[in-house]
């Protein structure tokens, strides 16, 4: 899951993310805004995403009103974390030492991300079952899954993540 949400933030700041467009008159009305369509809107995946977990982790709407704000919380912090530094340097590449500090640096940055949803798990299972936040958890990986599947396809192909029931069990 780590790997999911560092490359979900990772392409979130630079890859646009193309409008979904069923509607022949909507195709009609943007043909000269194609350029708007294609730069991620964080407010519109914020929507998706929330409206997704609502759907699959069947949230009441005191859950939901009481955990997205926390949710919302725990990406902020996410984000902050995994933006500090660009651990990532250039001369890593030909210097060893550089190297393994780089290595290091990733490594604690990954673990401050873990830890930090650790925290927030604990507060979401104050709010709702554990079997909802298990589900959240089933649900947000399979959105974003969904989502950086999309990314590589072309733009008229682009289709929101399809809701998981396995084995029937809600």
């Amino acid at each position: 899951m780590k790997y999911i949400i560092t490359l979900i933030l990772a392409l979130a700041t630079v890859l646009p993310m193309p409008a979904q467009n069923n509607d022949s008159r909507q195709d009609e009305r943007t043909e000269g805004h194609k350029d708007e369509q294609k730069k991620f809107d964080p407010e519109r995946y914020q929507r998706e995403l929330e409206a997704f977990i609502c759907h699959e982790a069947c949230l009441t709407k005191p859950e939901a009103q009481k955990f997205f704000p926390l949710y919302r919380e725990m990406l902020q912090k996410q984000r902050a974390i995994y933006m500090k530094k660009n651990v990532f340097d250039k001369a890593a590449y030909s210097d060893n030492k550089a190297a393994e500090a780089v290595i290091l640096a990733y490594d604690e940055r990954e673990l401050s991300i873990k830890k930090l949803q650790l925290q927030y798990h604990k507060q979401f299972i104050k709010v709702m079952p554990a079997t909802k936040v298990l589900k959240f958890i089933r649900a947000e990986e399979r959105f974003n899954r969904n989502m950086m599947r999309n990314f590589s396809r072309r733009p008229h192909q682009h289709q929101q993540p399809q809701p998981h029931h396995p084995k029937g069990n809600k």
